[in-house]
């Protein structure tokens, strides 16, 4: 079954050239094998930021990470791309810089996207790289629209797109100041979110060696790496998040380094042991509440932690969470809250 935005697609499919066609920031379905077979005049690539979307699509030419690069392409020219239209308008026009150095004279431009995810204000972005841009279709909750490319090519390489934050966070009774990079579309890009404020002023001591689960830009484990002189693995389904973080870590002068992992995939396969766990986990796929890879590392946390651990992790009061806890670690406590976020902790002094 296909996606909504490939139902669209699949519905306007005889609108595409024959010849190079990328997918840009694809879905986790069977398009690219659908599709193939009902237009066997297209050569199909794919491009996805997310480790997970890659693993699916493995058999298929996508490429992973954080840019797209020539050596990945092996120099293809494109003439045409669809780009799934992200959740942030400033990463749609990150894609847009990155592909216009991959497109040939005269391509076209596709963009498909969820209705209430704004994809009706792609026009005004794509005005620099597109000299018109008409909507295709509505159907499925999507839209779907078409411009055509005006061979303006963006000079911004990868390191023009981080952005750089300062910020002083008070973490058990000590100022600590680090300065966040952070790429288009990473959570906690510009400033410190609520959350993991809170869980930063909470957190006492931590030793040894942690797993930053869900690390977007790096904050959590620059912050505690700095204050407690500890180190980190960080992981991330984003690429651009590992990248963002890895720019952080460098910046700040600590020992972290982040990885890219589909949940918990990359973390078990390397058999490591951490002596505590710390994460602002993601409740959403896409615009959809999804929990489940945070039912993961809970249930699993075990696998990965010492016999004498810490377990932190900040949450939305509202998600189920503390019974879970309890099932698969010890009891938990809530060592701090506000409107919005629980702190909750469990460990061990064995």
């Amino acid at each position: 079954m296909l996606f909504a935005e490939n139902q669209v697609l699949e519905r306007n499919i005889e609108h595409l050239p024959a010849g190079n066609v990328l997918l840009l920031d694809l879905v986790n379905d069977n398009a690219i094998s659908e599709f193939s077979v009902q237009r066997t005049d297209i050569n199909w690539f794919g491009y996805t930021p997310y480790f997970d979307t890659h693993q699916m699509h493995k058999k298929h030419n996508v490429s992973f990470g954080a840019w797209l690069t020539q050596e990945q392409t092996n120099n293809t020219k494109f003439d045409a791309v669809v780009i799934y239209f992200p959740k942030t308008k400033l990463r749609f026009d990150y894609y847009l810089s990155m592909v216009s150095k991959h497109l040939n004279s005269g391509a076209v431009i596709y963009v498909v996207g969820e209705k209430k995810g704004g994809v009706k204000g792609c026009a005004r972005v794509l005005e620099t790289y597109c000299s018109d841009t008409a909507k295709l279709d509505s159907a499925r909750h999507c839209m779907l629209f078409a411009a055509s490319y005006n061979d303006y090519v963006c000079i911004k390489t990868l390191d023009d797109w981080f952005s750089k934050t300062d910020v002083t966070i008070e973490i058990d009774q000590q100022s600590v100041s680090l300065k966040l990079l952070a790429l288009p579309g990473v959570f906690s890009a510009n400033t410190l979110d609520n959350g993991t404020q809170l869980l930063l002023n909470t957190i006492t001591e931590v030793t040894g060696h942690g797993l930053d689960f869900g690390c977007g830009c790096g904050v959590i484990s620059a912050a505690l790496a700095k204050r407690y002189d500890c180190s980190f693995t960080a992981v991330d389904v984003d690429a651009l998040a590992v990248a963002s973080s890895n720019k952080t870590f460098v910046e700040n002068d600590v020992k972290a380094n982040a990885i890219s992992s589909n949940g918990l995939s990359a973390i078990i396969s390397s058999g490591d042991k951490y002596n505590f766990i710390v994460t602002n986990p993601p409740f959403h796929t896409g615009t959809k509440t999804d929990y489940t890879i945070t039912e993961q590392l809970i249930s699993q946390a075990l696998k990965l932690l010492k016999r004498k651990y810490q377990f932190w992790m900040v949450a939305n009061s509202f998600l189920p969470y503390p019974e879970l806890i309890k099932r698969h670690l010890k009891v938990v406590e809530i060592k701090n809250k506000n409107k919005r976020f629980n702190i909750y902790y469990t460990g061990t002094s064995i």
